[in-house]
């Protein structure tokens, strides 16, 4: 498995996101590109500052500080992607 992938993996919201493209796409996480997958999350991170968006309510800490520490996290890990493979 490449490492990207295996990066997928440690990122629930990326993960969620993938599942549902993949189900669209009739694909595995596998048959897309290092570019299509730092693309996606790229997407990902955008919904945490995207006003009305669920993960946007989790980064303000609507839901509680343990849901916005989870949601500083997801977007530290989608930067670390980013970062790494973009």
């Amino acid at each position: 498995m490449r490492a990207i992938v295996k990066a997928v993996y440690e990122i629930d919201e990326l993960i969620a996101d993938f599942e549902n493209i993949c189900a669209d796409d009739k694909k595995e996480i596998e048959d897309y590109t290092d570019a299509e997958i730092v693309h996606e999350a790229k997407y990902v991170v955008h919904t945490f500052y995207e006003d009305g968006h669920a993960n946007n309510e989790e980064m303000m800490g609507e839901h509680g500080p343990e849901r916005q520490q989870w949601a500083r996290r997801e977007v530290d890990r989608l930067l670390a992607l980013i970062k790494k493979y973009g």
